[in-house]
Protein backbone atom coordinates (compact mmCIF):
# COMPACT_ATOMS: atom_id res chain seq x y z
CA UNK A 1 0.00 0.00 0.00
CA UNK A 2 1.32 3.72 -1.23
CA UNK A 3 0.89 6.06 1.47
CA UNK A 4 -0.32 9.88 0.38
CA UNK A 5 2.06 12.28 1.91
CA UNK A 6 3.40 15.96 1.66
CA UNK A 7 6.69 16.53 0.11
CA UNK A 8 7.35 17.82 3.77
CA UNK A 9 5.81 14.26 5.14
CA UNK A 10 7.77 12.46 2.10
CA UNK A 11 11.45 14.15 2.87
CA UNK A 12 10.53 13.56 7.01
CA UNK A 13 9.90 10.01 6.45
CA UNK A 14 12.85 9.13 4.42
CA UNK A 15 14.93 10.92 6.74
CA UNK A 16 13.32 9.19 9.77
CA UNK A 17 13.89 5.63 7.78
CA UNK A 18 17.66 6.44 7.54
CA UNK A 19 17.72 7.43 11.42
CA UNK A 20 16.47 4.82 12.70
CA UNK A 21 17.85 2.45 10.21
CA UNK A 22 21.74 3.58 10.26
CA UNK A 23 22.01 4.02 6.36
CA UNK A 24 19.93 2.28 3.50
CA UNK A 25 20.53 0.91 0.12
CA UNK A 26 17.68 2.83 -2.38
CA UNK A 27 15.40 -0.14 -2.87
CA UNK A 28 15.25 -0.66 0.77
CA UNK A 29 14.90 2.73 1.56
CA UNK A 30 11.81 2.98 -0.86
CA UNK A 31 10.65 0.06 0.62
CA UNK A 32 10.64 1.08 3.90
CA UNK A 33 8.77 4.29 3.54
CA UNK A 34 6.26 2.32 1.33
CA UNK A 35 6.72 4.30 -2.32
CA UNK A 36 8.98 4.20 -5.57
CA UNK A 37 12.34 4.31 -6.54
CA UNK A 38 11.63 6.75 -8.81
CA UNK A 39 9.26 8.91 -6.00
CA UNK A 40 12.14 9.14 -3.69
CA UNK A 41 14.75 9.84 -6.01
CA UNK A 42 13.88 13.75 -7.15
CA UNK A 43 14.19 14.02 -2.85
CA UNK A 44 17.45 12.59 -2.16
CA UNK A 45 18.68 14.92 -4.55
CA UNK A 46 17.39 17.62 -3.12
CA UNK A 47 18.80 16.21 0.18
CA UNK A 48 21.80 15.54 -1.07
CA UNK A 49 22.50 19.21 -2.58
CA UNK A 50 21.18 20.47 1.19
CA UNK A 51 24.17 18.31 2.64
CA UNK A 52 21.70 16.87 4.51
CA UNK A 53 22.56 13.11 3.45
CA UNK A 54 25.06 11.74 1.40
CA UNK A 55 25.61 8.51 -0.36
CA UNK A 56 28.63 6.13 -0.21
CA UNK A 57 29.83 3.41 -2.11
CA UNK A 58 29.46 -0.15 -0.84
CA UNK A 59 30.00 -3.66 -2.01
CA UNK A 60 26.09 -4.41 -3.29
CA UNK A 61 24.02 -6.39 -1.25
CA UNK A 62 23.76 -9.11 -4.11
CA UNK A 63 25.06 -9.70 -7.46
CA UNK A 64 23.94 -6.58 -9.48
CA UNK A 65 22.26 -4.93 -6.76
CA UNK A 66 22.54 -0.96 -5.50
CA UNK A 67 25.92 -0.26 -4.54
CA UNK A 68 25.26 3.98 -3.58
CA UNK A 69 24.59 3.55 0.12
CA UNK A 70 22.43 6.62 1.60
CA UNK A 71 23.32 7.97 5.47
CA UNK A 72 22.34 11.32 7.45
CA UNK A 73 24.69 13.41 6.78
CA UNK A 74 27.77 13.34 9.64
CA UNK A 75 28.30 17.32 8.25
CA UNK A 76 25.34 18.84 10.13
CA UNK A 77 25.27 18.70 13.94
CA UNK A 78 22.66 19.12 16.46
CA UNK A 79 23.07 19.93 20.62
CA UNK A 80 21.28 18.88 23.55
CA UNK A 81 20.82 19.71 27.07
CA UNK A 82 19.92 16.86 29.37
CA UNK A 83 18.83 17.35 32.64
CA UNK A 84 18.97 13.45 34.46
CA UNK A 85 20.18 11.54 36.88
CA UNK A 86 21.48 14.54 38.97
CA UNK A 87 23.45 15.78 36.23
CA UNK A 88 23.16 18.58 33.67
CA UNK A 89 25.05 17.02 30.65
CA UNK A 90 25.85 19.55 27.48
CA UNK A 91 26.42 17.93 24.26
CA UNK A 92 27.00 18.16 19.98
CA UNK A 93 26.77 14.88 18.11
CA UNK A 94 26.50 14.90 14.48
CA UNK A 95 23.30 14.07 13.12
CA UNK A 96 24.52 10.53 12.04
CA UNK A 97 24.67 10.12 15.74
CA UNK A 98 28.73 10.75 16.65
CA UNK A 99 29.10 12.88 19.88
CA UNK A 100 31.40 15.64 19.17
CA UNK A 101 31.25 16.82 22.57
CA UNK A 102 30.16 16.08 26.00
CA UNK A 103 31.08 17.54 29.56
CA UNK A 104 28.44 17.05 32.60
CA UNK A 105 27.88 18.73 35.73
CA UNK A 106 26.27 17.37 38.93
CA UNK A 107 22.74 18.76 40.15
CA UNK A 108 22.17 16.89 43.47
CA UNK A 109 18.76 16.80 44.53
CA UNK A 110 17.86 19.80 46.68
CA UNK A 111 19.90 22.17 45.20
CA UNK A 112 19.22 25.96 44.94
CA UNK A 113 17.91 27.92 42.30
CA UNK A 114 20.68 30.24 42.14
CA UNK A 115 23.71 27.28 41.98
CA UNK A 116 21.26 25.58 39.52
CA UNK A 117 21.10 28.78 37.18
CA UNK A 118 25.17 29.13 37.85
CA UNK A 119 25.96 25.75 36.77
CA UNK A 120 23.38 25.68 33.43
CA UNK A 121 24.51 28.94 32.59
CA UNK A 122 28.11 27.70 32.75
CA UNK A 123 27.41 24.78 30.86
CA UNK A 124 25.59 26.30 28.08
CA UNK A 125 28.47 28.66 27.67
CA UNK A 126 30.87 25.90 27.78
CA UNK A 127 28.85 24.07 24.69
CA UNK A 128 28.50 27.33 22.41
CA UNK A 129 32.44 28.02 23.21
CA UNK A 130 33.46 25.03 22.12
CA UNK A 131 31.20 25.00 18.65
CA UNK A 132 32.55 28.51 18.20
CA UNK A 133 35.76 27.15 18.54
CA UNK A 134 35.39 24.59 16.11
CA UNK A 135 33.64 26.34 13.36
CA UNK A 136 29.86 24.67 14.21
CA UNK A 137 26.65 26.12 14.12
CA UNK A 138 23.85 23.46 15.88
CA UNK A 139 20.73 22.87 13.02
CA UNK A 140 19.06 22.35 16.35
CA UNK A 141 18.96 22.43 20.01
CA UNK A 142 17.09 19.64 22.09
CA UNK A 143 16.40 20.89 25.55
CA UNK A 144 15.02 18.03 28.12
CA UNK A 145 13.85 19.36 32.16
CA UNK A 146 12.45 17.08 34.18
CA UNK A 147 8.65 17.96 34.59
CA UNK A 148 9.13 20.50 32.49
CA UNK A 149 5.33 21.74 31.33
CA UNK A 150 5.08 24.66 28.85
CA UNK A 151 2.08 26.42 30.96
CA UNK A 152 5.03 26.67 33.94
CA UNK A 153 8.16 28.90 34.35
CA UNK A 154 9.87 26.72 36.40
CA UNK A 155 10.65 22.95 36.74
CA UNK A 156 8.89 21.27 40.26
CA UNK A 157 11.91 18.52 39.98
CA UNK A 158 14.74 21.04 39.64
CA UNK A 159 14.93 24.22 41.00
CA UNK A 160 15.38 25.78 37.50
CA UNK A 161 13.80 29.03 35.92
CA UNK A 162 13.27 27.55 32.79
CA UNK A 163 12.56 31.40 31.29
CA UNK A 164 15.82 32.42 31.84
CA UNK A 165 17.46 29.02 30.74
CA UNK A 166 15.71 30.01 27.36
CA UNK A 167 17.23 33.74 27.21
CA UNK A 168 20.59 32.05 28.15
CA UNK A 169 20.26 29.78 25.29
CA UNK A 170 18.87 32.36 23.05
CA UNK A 171 22.02 34.77 23.80
CA UNK A 172 24.61 31.78 23.74
CA UNK A 173 23.07 30.12 20.37
CA UNK A 174 21.05 32.77 18.81
CA UNK A 175 21.00 30.61 15.38
CA UNK A 176 20.22 27.62 16.73
CA UNK A 177 16.35 26.48 16.73
CA UNK A 178 15.94 24.65 20.43
CA UNK A 179 13.22 22.06 21.40
CA UNK A 180 11.70 22.37 24.65
CA UNK A 181 10.35 19.10 26.55
CA UNK A 182 9.90 16.65 29.30
CA UNK A 183 13.05 14.42 29.81
CA UNK A 184 10.46 11.56 28.81
CA UNK A 185 9.82 12.55 25.49
CA UNK A 186 13.56 12.55 25.26
CA UNK A 187 13.12 8.97 26.93
CA UNK A 188 11.18 7.95 24.81
CA UNK A 189 12.53 9.44 21.25
CA UNK A 190 15.89 7.77 22.40
CA UNK A 191 14.41 4.24 22.77
CA UNK A 192 12.57 4.16 19.51
CA UNK A 193 16.09 5.11 17.87
CA UNK A 194 17.58 2.23 19.53
CA UNK A 195 14.79 -0.40 17.95
CA UNK A 196 15.68 0.52 14.41
CA UNK A 197 13.20 0.13 11.47
CA UNK A 198 11.86 -3.56 12.63
CA UNK A 199 9.11 -1.46 14.76
CA UNK A 200 7.85 1.63 12.67
CA UNK A 201 4.03 2.52 13.38
CA UNK A 202 2.04 1.15 16.62
CA UNK A 203 0.94 2.90 19.70
CA UNK A 204 2.46 2.09 23.12
CA UNK A 205 2.88 2.82 26.77
CA UNK A 206 7.14 3.79 27.43
CA UNK A 207 7.72 3.41 30.90
CA UNK A 208 10.97 4.90 32.64
CA UNK A 209 12.53 3.67 35.63
CA UNK A 210 15.58 5.64 36.67
CA UNK A 211 16.99 8.28 39.34
CA UNK A 212 13.69 9.38 37.92
CA UNK A 213 10.34 7.14 36.95
CA UNK A 214 7.91 9.09 34.06
CA UNK A 215 6.22 7.34 30.97
CA UNK A 216 4.99 8.77 27.43
CA UNK A 217 1.82 7.69 25.45
CA UNK A 218 3.80 7.50 21.60
CA UNK A 219 1.69 7.24 18.90
CA UNK A 220 3.14 6.29 15.65
CA UNK A 221 6.21 8.05 16.33
CA UNK A 222 8.36 7.09 12.72
CA UNK A 223 5.20 9.10 11.58
CA UNK A 224 3.52 11.81 13.46
CA UNK A 225 6.47 12.23 16.33
CA UNK A 226 3.28 12.65 19.01
CA UNK A 227 4.92 11.80 22.34
CA UNK A 228 2.40 12.80 24.72
CA UNK A 229 4.00 12.60 28.37
CA UNK A 230 2.26 10.64 31.96
CA UNK A 231 3.84 11.64 35.35
CA UNK A 232 3.34 8.46 36.72
CA UNK A 233 6.50 8.46 38.93
CA UNK A 234 4.57 11.35 40.93
CA UNK A 235 1.45 9.57 40.84
CA UNK A 236 0.27 9.13 44.72
CA UNK A 237 0.20 5.75 46.06
CA UNK A 238 0.55 6.11 49.77
CA UNK A 239 -1.09 8.66 51.18
CA UNK A 240 1.81 10.60 53.70
CA UNK A 241 4.15 7.97 52.71
CA UNK A 242 7.71 8.79 51.45
CA UNK A 243 8.95 12.21 50.75
CA UNK A 244 9.20 12.62 47.24
CA UNK A 245 11.54 15.20 45.38
CA UNK A 246 8.39 17.60 43.86
CA UNK A 247 7.55 17.95 47.47
CA UNK A 248 4.16 15.48 47.66
CA UNK A 249 4.78 12.37 50.25
CA UNK A 250 4.13 8.73 49.01
CA UNK A 251 3.94 8.89 45.10
CA UNK A 252 5.46 6.34 42.80
CA UNK A 253 9.08 7.65 42.42
CA UNK A 254 10.58 6.96 46.15
CA UNK A 255 9.28 3.51 45.82
CA UNK A 256 10.86 2.57 42.74
CA UNK A 257 13.42 4.72 41.30
CA UNK A 258 17.30 3.97 41.57
CA UNK A 259 17.71 6.03 44.66
CA UNK A 260 15.56 3.18 46.23
CA UNK A 261 17.09 0.39 44.55
CA UNK A 262 20.44 1.89 45.75
CA UNK A 263 19.22 1.86 49.67
CA UNK A 264 17.85 -1.56 49.21
CA UNK A 265 21.04 -2.94 47.78
CA UNK A 266 22.79 -0.49 50.57
CA UNK A 267 25.44 0.77 47.70
CA UNK A 268 25.67 4.41 46.23
CA UNK A 269 23.02 5.37 43.56
CA UNK A 270 26.14 6.69 41.39
CA UNK A 271 27.74 2.96 41.47
CA UNK A 272 24.56 1.18 40.36
CA UNK A 273 23.84 3.55 37.43
CA UNK A 274 27.52 3.25 36.58
CA UNK A 275 26.91 -0.42 36.29
CA UNK A 276 24.82 0.09 33.55
CA UNK A 277 22.39 -3.08 32.70
CA UNK A 278 25.22 -5.01 33.81
CA UNK A 279 23.93 -4.04 37.78
CA UNK A 280 22.77 -7.35 38.95
CA UNK A 281 25.66 -9.38 38.10
CA UNK A 282 27.91 -6.35 40.07
CA UNK A 283 25.91 -6.00 43.79
CA UNK A 284 25.01 -9.03 45.64
CA UNK A 285 21.43 -9.43 45.55
CA UNK A 286 20.54 -11.14 48.99
CA UNK A 287 16.87 -13.00 49.31
CA UNK A 288 16.15 -10.50 51.18
CA UNK A 289 16.46 -7.77 48.74
CA UNK A 290 15.22 -9.89 45.88
CA UNK A 291 12.09 -10.01 47.93
CA UNK A 292 12.00 -6.19 48.69
CA UNK A 293 12.87 -5.44 45.09
CA UNK A 294 9.90 -7.84 43.54
CA UNK A 295 7.67 -5.91 45.79
CA UNK A 296 8.68 -2.71 44.67
CA UNK A 297 8.13 -3.84 41.29
CA UNK A 298 4.48 -4.63 42.20
CA UNK A 299 3.53 -1.02 43.02
CA UNK A 300 4.81 -0.20 39.94
CA UNK A 301 2.84 -3.06 38.03
CA UNK A 302 -0.21 -1.75 39.78
CA UNK A 303 0.44 1.95 38.61
CA UNK A 304 0.52 0.90 34.93
CA UNK A 305 -2.56 -0.54 35.49
CA UNK A 306 -4.05 2.13 36.86
CA UNK A 307 -2.47 4.07 34.10
CA UNK A 308 -4.40 2.01 31.58
CA UNK A 309 -7.15 1.96 32.57
CA UNK A 310 -7.01 5.74 31.73
CA UNK A 311 -5.16 5.63 28.55
CA UNK A 312 -6.60 2.11 26.84
CA UNK A 313 -2.90 1.54 25.68
CA UNK A 314 -2.42 -1.92 24.92
CA UNK A 315 1.25 -2.29 24.03
CA UNK A 316 3.55 -1.72 27.38
CA UNK A 317 7.79 -1.07 27.23
CA UNK A 318 9.49 -0.74 30.35
CA UNK A 319 13.18 0.77 30.10
CA UNK A 320 15.24 1.16 33.04
CA UNK A 321 16.69 -1.03 36.25
CA UNK A 322 14.06 -3.33 36.26
CA UNK A 323 15.00 -4.54 32.57
CA UNK A 324 18.50 -6.23 33.89
CA UNK A 325 16.72 -8.14 35.90
CA UNK A 326 15.60 -11.76 35.02
CA UNK A 327 12.36 -13.21 33.82
CA UNK A 328 11.28 -14.37 37.08
CA UNK A 329 11.44 -11.23 38.77
CA UNK A 330 10.26 -9.21 36.17
CA UNK A 331 6.72 -10.97 36.25
CA UNK A 332 5.97 -9.23 39.25
CA UNK A 333 5.42 -5.91 37.16
CA UNK A 334 2.69 -8.14 34.89
CA UNK A 335 1.01 -9.52 37.48
CA UNK A 336 -0.05 -6.41 39.20
CA UNK A 337 -1.05 -4.95 36.01
CA UNK A 338 -3.40 -7.43 35.71
CA UNK A 339 -4.32 -7.23 39.80
CA UNK A 340 -5.20 -2.94 38.87
CA UNK A 341 -6.50 -3.19 35.43
CA UNK A 342 -10.05 -3.45 34.19
CA UNK A 343 -10.25 -6.91 32.31
CA UNK A 344 -6.79 -7.84 33.87
CA UNK A 345 -4.36 -9.12 31.51
CA UNK A 346 -6.46 -9.49 28.57
CA UNK A 347 -5.12 -7.90 25.22
CA UNK A 348 -1.76 -6.88 26.76
CA UNK A 349 1.30 -6.69 25.96
CA UNK A 350 4.63 -6.24 27.77
CA UNK A 351 7.92 -5.38 26.75
CA UNK A 352 11.15 -4.67 28.41
CA UNK A 353 13.82 -2.45 26.79
CA UNK A 354 17.53 -2.60 27.69
CA UNK A 355 18.54 -0.07 31.13
CA UNK A 356 19.71 2.62 29.60
CA UNK A 357 21.35 4.01 32.79
CA UNK A 358 24.23 5.95 32.22
CA UNK A 359 24.17 6.39 28.59
CA UNK A 360 23.65 10.28 28.80
CA UNK A 361 23.44 12.42 26.47
CA UNK A 362 22.51 10.05 23.83
CA UNK A 363 18.81 10.55 24.52
CA UNK A 364 18.88 14.48 23.95
CA UNK A 365 21.18 14.19 21.05
CA UNK A 366 18.80 11.65 19.40
CA UNK A 367 15.98 14.21 20.24
CA UNK A 368 17.89 17.03 18.76
CA UNK A 369 18.09 15.19 15.63
CA UNK A 370 14.88 13.65 15.24
CA UNK A 371 13.42 17.32 16.25
CA UNK A 372 15.80 17.83 13.06
CA UNK A 373 14.01 15.04 10.89
CA UNK A 374 10.21 16.13 12.04
CA UNK A 375 10.83 19.51 10.22
CA UNK A 376 11.49 17.64 7.16
CA UNK A 377 15.45 18.48 7.51
CA UNK A 378 15.36 21.98 6.63
CA UNK A 379 18.44 23.62 7.04
CA UNK A 380 18.96 27.02 9.61
CA UNK A 381 18.42 28.97 6.79
CA UNK A 382 15.32 27.77 5.08
CA UNK A 383 13.41 28.71 8.27
CA UNK A 384 14.43 31.58 8.33
CA UNK A 385 13.49 32.38 4.98
CA UNK A 386 10.28 30.94 4.96
CA UNK A 387 9.29 32.47 8.34
CA UNK A 388 10.11 35.98 6.45
CA UNK A 389 8.46 35.09 4.02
Amino acid sequence: MRLVRSRHDTRSAILGYLWCSGGSFRPELAQGVALTEASISRIISDLKAEGVIQETRRVAPYRGGPSLFVTLSHDIAVAAIEISNNRLYAAVGTLAGDTLYAQHDDLPDGLGAAEVDVTVGRAVAGLAAWARQHGIVPEQLAVSIPGYDPDLRASPIVALDVGRLEEVCQRELPDTPARWTNSMVARAVGYRLQMGTGVLGGSYFFVFVGHGVGAAIVDELAESGDVETCEIGHVVIERDGRYCRCGHGGCLEPYVSTVALADILQVQESELIGGGDRWPELFRVSSAARAEIRARLARLGLAIGNALNLNRQRNVVIAGWPSALPAEDRAAVMAAIGESRLGGLQGISLSFSAASLGREPQAGLALAAFSFIRRSGARRTQLKQSISS
